[in-house]
């Protein structure tokens, strides 16, 4: 039953796009020694906006992940479904960003895995990375490569609807209802 309430909020998300100004990074879940590493590419909104002191402040909007390695194929495939060809992209120096992706707005700054960089330059990707690495091992206490989409789908929907908790279970049920039926493998008993 959970794998269908996670397939339904993946088909839910799809229906969005990023648009404006996003974060582009890649990473890893699992661990290599074990066969159950993978490759993940996320892009995460950064918005900029006033408070009501009028102090200027930025926040992440909506996220998309792909479960894929990191070349330039994937990338420009990735972008193009997910994101609005008009955003501007701001990433790291990789190769898969920088070399012949055209048609996008990318920008990258090599951080050479400096904290500091990192936080100003991609602040909110790199959030979401750790606060899904952390929800995965402390929650699940780790979760297979196979199935790891499926968590991390959950984990975008309920990061892109965090601002508003209270309507979060209605939202979910009627993301159910309207997903397309999937057919799981049959259980050998």
């Amino acid at each position: 039953m959970l794998q269908k309430v996670r397939h339904a909020f993946g088909q839910r998300d799809d229906e969005y796009q990023l648009e404006d100004l996003i974060e582009l990074d890649s990473t890893c879940f699992g661990k290599r020694h074990t066969g159950n590493q993978r490759e993940v590419l996320i892009a995460v909104e950064s918005r900029d906006w006033v408070d009501k002191t009028g102090e200027e402040k930025s926040k992440a909007g909506f996220a998309k992940v792909l479960i894929n390695k990191e070349n330039k194929e994937n990338v420009e495939n990735f972008l193009n479904s997910a994101t609005d060809l008009r955003s501007e992209i701001y990433t790291d120096g990789a190769m898969a960003y920088s070399y012949g992706i055209t048609g996008l707005n990318i920008e990258s700054k090599n951080t050479y895995n400096d904290h500091k960089i990192n936080e100003e330059w991609l602040p909110w990707v790199h959030r979401f990375i750790s606060n899904a690495k952390r929800w995965i091992l402390g929650t699940h206490h780790g979760v297979t490569g196979h199935y790891l989409h499926l968590y991390l789908q959950e984990y975008t929907y309920r990061f892109n609807r965090r601002h508003d908790i209270k309507t979060l279970f209605s939202r979910a049920a009627r993301a159910y209802c309207l997903a397309n039926p999937i057919k799981l493998p049959a259980l050998s008993g």
